[in-house]
């Protein structure tokens, strides 16, 4: 265990104390980039938005374990580090009351409950745009639940498959979470994510179900706001801003 989490765990300071320390150690970060957050050697951890390889992200983890946290300290450190424009940022959510503290947050286009109808058009734009591939600012997709595609109708769906596909190299990001419960019933749109970000899972057999590689120890996070991430041949734990 490193010195930095021993002094969280330790110290025992609210979620809020902790970003404020985490945001204050990183000082800045490279043009194009998101903050994931800060790993147990210090360093950042970041998106580079020009770069596609990673392709969209799945956050995943039990209920509890910080998904929809995670997607809102990538949206306030986003704030922070970023110029006005560079980037933006689109939330689609099941729950439009968890969000609304970042109403006013910089760099947010709007929070769109995946309930409504124009949700439809959020992502039938999108698409057009990554199709388009035009060389505009950044776009990342917030999407707080991916089970709840199965309730939209076809065209979403084919929208959105398209955005997994297409979106990155066209720097529409979609940054996607599920429940990990639930995630096992959704093989095929999970075979879209490369990149996979797990927050703590309790039970065993689900988190050797959701990952490739032995060795994540997701049962020892800690919920609310570690994470872990395979890079390269290792997992790299990391701390949200």
């Amino acid at each position: 265990m490193t010195a930095l989490s021993l002094q969280i765990i330790n110290q025992t300071p609210s979620l809020a104390q902790v970003q404020e320390s985490l945001l204050a150690a990183v000082g800045s970060i490279p043009p194009n980039s998101v903050l994931f957050g800060i790993a147990s050697d210090g360093l950042p951890l970041l998106l580079h938005l020009r770069d596609p390889r990673p392709g969209p992200i799945l956050v995943t983890g039990d209920r509890g374990s910080g998904k929809t946290a995670f997607l809102k300290a990538m949206l306030r450190a986003a704030s922070q580090f970023n110029r006005l424009g560079s980037l933006h940022f689109a939330v689609l959510t099941d729950y439009p009351e968890e969000w609304s503290r970042c109403q006013a947050v910089e760099h947010l286009v709007g929070i769109w409950p995946s309930y409504e109808r124009n949700v439809e058009t959020l992502l039938f734009d999108l698409a057009c745009r990554a199709q388009a591939r035009q060389d505009t600012a950044p776009v990342i997709l917030l999407f707080d639940g991916l089970d709840t595609i199965l309730r939209m109708d076809e065209s979403s769906q084919n929208n959105f498959r398209y955005l997994l596909s297409h979106g990155p190299p066209a720097y529409i990001w979609p940054v996607v979470t599920i429940n990990s419960s639930r995630a096992m019933k959704l093989p095929d749109w999970l075979a879209h994510f490369r990149t996979r970000i797990y927050g703590r899972i309790t039970h065993p057999a689900t988190g050797e179900e959701l990952t490739p590689f032995p060795g994540a120890q997701l049962d020892k996070l800690y919920p609310g706001f570690q994470f872990c991430i395979r890079e390269k041949s290792r997992w790299l734990q990391f701390w949200t801003p």
